[in-house]
């Protein structure tokens, strides 16, 4: 088996992979240079795919675009799409602890367009894994999508909230918003029991 078929058999069941992967799993004589020039090759092959600068997928496939920027979790406008709860397609919206330049960037050579939202260690949280697809892959929960939507201030169409309201257990919310400031607070409780009552009787889709 030649080192680049070793390579594409090794990391085809991951959702990324990076130059160190590859260098681990050569070994220790593998030079980093080397490396470089191999995954470059395999590129220009089509073999793998470079999600952003060092770090490979075997397939361009927008769901793996949050591995690129561990630790991550989707969230906000993409969160509702894969939870299903409203109609809307977007493209990937990644809650990620590293440090970002841009909100908005191109990945996989253009091809993919994601959103990129900075968060602190203190509300990294409320998050599990959701299967996308046959892909496991980190999804925040209805009561942090809602609050990610207003602590970003991305705000919606009114009737668009009624998926999330119906999904969202108060008390975990109430929880949930211990770890942000006052003002965001008093923000988000004050639009669930303005809102909640209307989602409830089906009546805010409808434009009540």
């Amino acid at each position: 088996m030649t080192t680049t078929s070793s390579i594409t058999e090794k990391f085809s069941g991951y959702p990324v992979f990076t130059n160190r992967d590859v260098r681990l799993f050569l070994g220790r004589k593998a030079k980093a240079a080397n490396v470089a020039r191999l995954l470059s090759h395999m590129k220009r092959a089509g073999r793998i795919h470079q999600v952003v600068r060092g770090v490979y997928s075997a397939t361009v496939d927008e769901r793996v675009s949050g591995f690129a920027f561990q630790p991550f979790y989707y969230g906000t406008l993409y969160a509702l799409t894969l939870r299903e709860l409203w109609t809307q397609n977007s493209r990937p919206e990644i809650i990620t602890l590293k440090k970002i330049r841009k909100s908005g960037i191109l990945i996989f050579g253009g091809k993919v367009g994601v959103k990129l939202h900075h968060l602190t260690p203190k509300r990294f949280f409320g998050f599990d894994m959701l299967v996308v697809g046959g892909m496991k892959v980190p999804v925040s929960d209805p009561e942090k999508t809602l609050i990610d939507l207003f602590f970003y201030k991305i705000r919606l169409p009114i009737q668009e909230y009624d998926g999330i309201l119906n999904a969202i257990n108060v008390k975990k919310l109430d929880s949930y918003l211990k770890a942000y400031d006052g003002h965001t607070r008093k923000t988000v409780m004050n639009f669930v029991k303005k809102y909640l009552k209307l989602a409830k009787r089906g009546k805010l889709r409808s434009g009540y």
